[in-house]
């Protein structure tokens, strides 16, 4: 099941808490099954495709591996979003790409620069400044458009990258997002072996929450009835598209702020990640740079 952008809601076969939650997961999200025809081109089409290959994948272990181009001075899978600007030295917006083969020497395909629907004018010679973040570092190169294609496919083939600039991320900002999570509160009994606790859902209360901002270090939360008197610890499960593939995330938060209830009725709480392991952290981190490598307003 998905949103009306396309992003997923819910893997095949999951079962929502109770009926409030189905009740509250049509009043927050326009849940579509099968995927609006309207987003089934770009970034969307793409975590389609994954949803449907992962909904066994998440809980048995397995799912679409990501493939890196070796023999290049940047780590880049295939799908990678890029972030494209004509002329390096100029102060134009951002727009982006996303890089769908190699060609030979090291050369890159990938699709047309765009931002929205208007594509990006470009032509063989020109040079542009590129962006992407792989996983744990943020890569900054140039390349020189070699030739542009309209057939059969529109597409770009870019000379190999030169002039990287490869900068370390030891914390990553906070994007907003639309996510669905489902939260378990946690006693000082339980904080030990939540993983255990979660593994045995009909001793766990559980409900649906929106993740409305995440970055690697917490999360803002809505959820549509106040936390139990007392909670302080929560264990949070969800699922981030990076890519191709859709990653499940398990984590231990501390609620370290809360506001509500709100004029709907809905209580808002602030979220800090204090037991996640670092596949998790590493995932969540590539969410978010890969959320603002495919919005061209956002800067690094």
């Amino acid at each position: 099941m998905f949103d009306a952008d396309g992003t997923p809601l819910l893997a095949a076969g999951e079962r929502l808490p109770s009926e409030a939650d189905l009740d509250w997961l049509f009043t927050m999200f326009a849940p579509h099954r099968p995927l609006p025809e309207a987003a089934t081109t770009g970034e969307a089409a793409g975590r389609t495709e994954a949803a449907n290959s992962a909904g066994s994948g998440a809980s048995s272990g397995t799912g679409t591996s990501t493939v890196y181009l070796h023999g290049l001075p940047v780590p880049l899978p295939i799908g990678a979003w890029l972030q494209v600007r004509v002329a390096p030295d100029a102060q134009t917006a951002r727009v982006r790409a996303r890089l769908i083969g190699r060609a030979p020497n090291g050369m890159l395909i990938i699709t047309p620069p765009s931002a929205g629907e208007t594509r990006l004018p470009v032509l063989a010679g020109d040079r542009l400044a590129l962006w992407t973040f792989p996983g744990d570092n943020l890569y900054e190169f140039t390349c020189d458009v070699h030739s542009v294609h309209q057939g059969p496919f529109d597409y770009v083939v870019l000379s190999r990258p030169s002039q990287v600039r490869e900068t370390p991320v030891r914390r990553t900002p906070r994007v907003d997002t639309r996510l669905v999570a489902r939260l378990s509160p946690i006693d000082e009994t339980s904080r030990a072996s939540f993983r255990r606790l979660l593994a045995d859902p009909q001793d766990t209360p559980e409900w649906l929450v929106l993740v409305r901002d995440i970055s690697a270090d917490g999360a803002g939360i809505v959820a549509k009835a106040p936390l139990p008197e007392g909670c302080t610890h929560v264990a949070l499960q969800f699922r981030v598209p990076i890519g191709a593939d859709i990653v499940p995330i398990l984590g231990m938060a501390v609620v370290r702020g809360v506001e509500g209830p709100r004029t709907d009725g809905t209580w808002t709480y602030g979220l800090e990640f204090v037991q996640m392991d670092t596949r998790n952290k590493a995932a969540i981190r590539c969410f978010v740079y890969e959320s603002r490598l495919t919005d061209p307003r956002a800067s690094h």
